[in-house]
């Protein structure tokens, strides 16, 4: 395709995918289309990116047979948008990281056979920010893992039954993680990835802290309590926007 090393890594991937058992649209006159929708299944290592940097700028650099042309501009400023001087060439690190987080949208957005098998296997009753790559983890899995801490950093959840969002952690009430609304309490609290269900479905509230609450912490959960009081749980699976 673009080279042995590109073209062995393809080949792995495209074999490894089929566990997956979504048809591949592969088209021979049209290998920019390929190459998205295996960057929506895979990260793709450094070296092959910067590899196909270098076969892409080849069409802006490329000189004849005697003369070369001159780099009349650097890589990175080609790659800008249009409206900031560049020529809107797609950054495929950046593209590679955003289709693998569009996969894990749908992930905890859709319910289709794929979503279900991931969370039987992978999930389970964990919420997605608790899970970790371990060795022996799908390529899939592993480059969603890659992305996951990123993407929930500015996803924010609707939360329903409350399982799949982080208490602390996540987005799901006001603008900001409460873990940065709240950073004195969350810094002592005993138990810090828990869901919001495990919190908010007990009597009074289910979290514990490793030194009694007095001055500002007194007043903060004081605060923290009423906020949290109003959340109603449901059967349906949380999901983010």
């Amino acid at each position: 395709m673009f080279g042995g090393e590109i073209g062995k890594w393809w080949t792995e991937k495209l074999t490894a995918r089929q566990e997956y058992n979504t048809p591949c649209p592969l088209n021979k006159g049209n290998t920019i289309k390929f190459a998205m929708f295996m960057m929506s299944f895979f990260e793709v290592p450094k070296g092959i990116l910067k590899k196909l940097d270098f076969y892409r700028s080849i069409f802006f650099w490329q000189g004849d047979n005697h003369k070369k042309k001159y780099r009349l501009s650097k890589w990175d400023i080609l790659s800008l948008p249009k409206d900031q001087g560049g020529l809107g060439i797609l950054n495929l690190e950046i593209q590679n990281k955003c289709l693998l987080s569009k996969r894990l949208f749908k992930l905890l957005n859709e319910d289709g056979m794929w979503q279900q098998l991931l969370r039987k296997k992978y999930i389970k009753d964990k919420t997605i920010g608790e899970v970790q790559w371990k060795p022996g983890d799908s390529h899939f899995w592993s480059g969603l893992m890659k992305v996951k801490d990123c993407f929930l950093s500015i996803a924010t959840f609707n939360v329903h039954s409350g399982t799949q969002c982080r208490f602390w952690e996540d987005r799901w009430l006001g603008k900001f993680a409460l873990k940065d609304q709240f950073l004195s309490l969350y810094n002592i609290a005993r138990k810090k990835h828990i869901s919001v269900a495990n919190v908010v479905s007990a009597t009074p509230l289910n979290i514990s802290f490793r030194r009694a609450l007095v001055g500002d912490n007194l007043l903060k959960w004081n605060d923290l309590v009423p906020k949290v009081a109003f959340v109603q749980l449901d059967n349906y699976n949380d999901s983010i926007h």
